[in-house]
């Protein structure tokens, strides 16, 4: 199967909404659901993507039986996907307009001054290489960037203007028209757009090449609309083309020049139409004092060919093929998007870990059905691991002299139980990251999947904890995820976080701004 941009911003919706469950009864629902779902594809997922795209699959076909009851009629990756349609749309007509009425309005011909061809080679064929320069070494820049773990898309303007056009002005243009059927996706595009603005670092490849495709479409657009409008003038009007220079410019010099410009088609033209030859570029000069009368007709058209093929050679077909390189560019950066990452991988151990009834003995339960979920795991074409295996395995970290023991033992059954991790090893940690590092660096963690780091949610997250967890993070492997688990203060009798804690809000905006997606916050809630 494979992966699209609308699929993977569906998943990352759908994923949302479960993570939004608080109620018990809610989550065992999501349990079992999940549970099935994971049944019915087992047998035919040969890797993890696979199993990831079939259970969004199957959420997808839910979602369509029950549209009637949902909020929204389509999906955000569906209304992000039309959206960015009607941007590539607008990108032609608004390129190719600019480009037909900017070439026909500069052609215009009034028989006693002729078109400075110059200044149209300047402006049409140019300005269009040192943007397409400017282009590629952007592209570099990026690609550079990429390797050293910085980012340059910021750096260009046109970009940068697409990008708010696309994001902030067509969304708050669709919502002031009023229109019912746009209202009634407006939440979900909303969604799919807060998707890419705010998950910059880990959909920074995905969010590039969309906003670079526009970019090369509506310059391709103007390139090609220059070259229809030049072209039409031509045939339908008598032009005359003509150079001039204050500067003392020989004609030979100019010769030089435009065969120069030239090589990419001379070979395949005869050198009469690729290029004006030397005795008409000479009897095309204009000197102002003499006029136009003195020059010849077929000196003064000879420019045309070789201004068309300028346009098409250096405008045209270069964007086009920027067009297909981004095109190529984004599938491979949609083929190998990381769906490994902790809420991914919080699903896939959801989707295989033994289902429990709620209120029931899980120690006896979870006998009675581990037989068969270790059945279903050694069926499995993919995973080949256990409830308890090191793809579960979590290492835990407790601020010492904080939590008593019986309130540990309770948070660890809390992540065993509904979280579907095994807790491999627990240590006591100072928040001194001197003191602590020593320790992490020299636990075993080569089979740690996840680390979890509990604190309470009243603390607020200042300058030296977010600097701790950073500085945490940095230190373990880059795709092992650091999760936050946020407590009650540690002496009341619930440890249970509401999804309306304000402080809790403000933990995830915090850990938000760090910018890293495997450094996630969850909250310790009711069952």
């Amino acid at each position: 199967m494979h992966i699209r941009l609308k699929d993977i911003i569906d998943l990352d919706y759908f994923i949302n909404m479960d993570e939004a469950v608080d109620s018990s009864e809610e989550i065992h629902s999501q349990t079992v659901r999940d549970r099935k779902i994971y049944n019915q594809i087992k047998d035919t997922s040969q890797t993890e993507s696979t199993l990831l795209l079939k259970w969004l699959a199957f959420r997808k076909e839910q979602f369509v039986k029950g549209r009637d009851k949902k909020k929204i009629s389509q999906l955000p990756g569906t209304v992000f996907s039309t959206l960015f349609s009607w941007m590539v749309y607008a990108m032609v007509l608004s390129g190719s307009i600019t480009g037909i009425s900017l070439a026909y309005s500069f052609l215009a011909y009034h028989g006693n001054r002729p078109i400075n061809v110059t200044i149209f080679l300047f402006l049409f064929v140019l300005l269009q290489v040192l943007l397409l320069l400017f282009t590629l070494t952007l592209l570099m820049l990026r690609h550079v960037g990429t390797k050293n773990r910085k980012n340059f898309f910021n750096t260009s303007i046109l970009h940068t203007l697409i990008f708010s056009l696309f994001f902030n002005v067509v969304p708050k243009m669709i919502k002031k028209t009023g229109q019912q059927v746009l209202n009634k996706n407006f939440d979900a595009m909303e969604y799919a757009l807060s998707i890419m603005r705010m998950k910059g670092r880990e959909y920074d490849a995905l969010l590039f090449w969309p906003v670079f495709l526009m970019t090369s479409v509506f310059a391709f657009a103007f390139s090609t609309g220059a070259l229809g409008g030049t072209f039409f003038r031509v045939v339908v009007s008598d032009m005359a083309f003509g150079w001039q220079s204050t500067l003392m410019a020989s004609s030979e010099a100019v010769y030089d020049l435009v065969s120069f410009i030239a090589i990419p088609w001379s070979w395949l033209l005869p050198e009469s139409f690729a290029h004006p030859t030397l005795e008409q570029i000479e009897g095309s000069r204009i000197i102002l004092k003499d006029g136009i009368s003195t020059l010849a007709t077929p000196d003064l058209v000879s420019w045309w060919p070789f201004i068309c093929m300028g346009i098409l050679i250096y405008g045209v077909i270069p964007r086009a093929l920027l067009i297909i390189t981004g095109i190529l560019a984004q599938k491979r950066v949609i083929r190998h998007f990381n769906l490994k990452g902790p809420r991914y991988r919080q699903l896939m151990a959801r989707m295989q870990s033994p289902v429990m009834d709620i209120g029931s003995d899980r120690t006896k339960q979870s006998k009675s059905v581990e037989k068969n979920v270790n059945t279903d795991m050694e069926k499995s074409p993919c995973f080949n691991n256990n409830p308890k295996g090191p793809d579960q395995n979590v290492l835990l970290l407790i601020p010492q002299n904080v939590y008593p023991d019986d309130i540990i033992k309770s948070i660890t059954r809390k992540i065993e139980n509904h979280m579907f991790f095994s807790v491999k090893e627990i240590q006591k940690i100072s928040f001194d990251f001197d003191r602590d590092a020593d320790t992490i660096r020299q636990m075993d963690q080569g089979d740690i999947y996840q680390v979890i780091l509990v604190h309470e949610v009243w603390q607020p997250p200042i300058r030296g904890i977010l600097h701790y967890i950073d500085q945490l993070k940095a230190i373990m492997p880059e795709e092992t995820a650091l999760c936050i688990l946020l407590t009650q203060d540690a002496g009341q009798v619930d440890l249970f976080v509401e999804s309306t804690n304000i402080n809790y809000k403000v933990w995830k905006k915090a850990v938000f701004k760090l910018e890293n997606p495997y450094i996630i916050v969850k909250r310790f809630a009711e069952q």
